[in-house]
């Protein structure tokens, strides 16, 4: 009979059982800030809790203020991404490094589709889909690339 292998499972920061590697860089936890009643802030936070405890390297090098702009009556909904903690909170900044704008379907599709180097795979039917999303300008990314690619990669799924 064959010994079965442990699977390796992706430590969450907090966790008793989390490898403990002082080299590592500091892992941001992610706080919810002011909500309002039409606003996405406590969706958002789920996905990005999820995506830092994931991927904590990504998450320690992504900077900058990111605002998400919806073409429905949703509130827009902020993020800033600091060295020692992420914030989402529903709202707007007057002058973010990177602003993600379309419709909610549009941006939960685009984020939620497979990544290579940061963008959507062009190889897989659902990176085509959301390129075209782009191309079409149905979503819009307008700012810093590099801080684009850093929270797509933390948001995919």
């Amino acid at each position: 009979m064959r010994a079965r292998r442990r699977t390796k499972l992706h430590a969450l920061p907090d966790r008793a059982d989390a490898p403990d590697d002082g080299a590592a860089p500091s892992v941001p936890r992610v706080r919810l800030g002011r909500t309002v009643r039409n606003g996405v802030a406590p969706s958002m936070f789920g996905l990005l809790e999820r995506g830092v405890g994931l991927r904590p390297d990504v998450a320690a090098q992504v900077r900058g203020k990111v605002v998400f702009r919806f073409t429905e009556p949703y509130s827009p909904l902020r993020v800033n991404f600091a060295p020692r903690h992420v914030t989402v909170e529903d709202g707007d900044f007057h002058k973010p490094d990177l602003a993600i704008i379309g419709s909610l379907p549009d941006i939960v599709h685009f984020v939620a589709t497979p990544l290579v180097r940061g963008i959507p795979n062009p190889a897989r039917l659902k990176g085509l889909v959301s390129i075209a999303r782009v191309a079409r300008r149905r979503v819009r990314i307008e700012g810093d690339p590099a801080l684009a690619r850093g929270v797509l990669r933390l948001l995919s799924l």
